[in-house]
């Protein structure tokens, strides 16, 4: 049962609530890796994926960072890259 479990990672949001997310990908583009996650307990009709970029741990640190994305452009390209790494076609 805990392999269920083994691409899954907690995120809290801005309002301090804690929300599951399946690591879907690691996608590498330009240098930099960014991680493609599905919300797991998403109760909306269309529950989109959400993109963060990877940053290494510190000295020391033994687990990376996940950093929102802002540039639209960047997030589109990562997507697509995303798309085309797992056979679907981008609309």
């Amino acid at each position: 049962m805990e392999d269920a479990y083994e691409n899954v990672v907690t995120l809290t949001d801005g309002e301090g609530n804690d929300v599951d997310f399946e690591i879907l990908d690691v996608v590498p583009y330009e240098g930099k890796e960014y991680a493609v996650l599905f919300p797991l307990e998403d109760e909306s009709p269309e529950p989109e994926a959400v993109i963060l970029e990877l940053l290494p741990g510190g000295e020391g640190a033994q687990e990376e960072t996940l950093q929102g994305i802002e540039d639209e452009a960047l997030l589109e390209a990562v997507f697509q890259l995303f798309q085309e790494r797992n056979g679907e076609n981008p609309a």
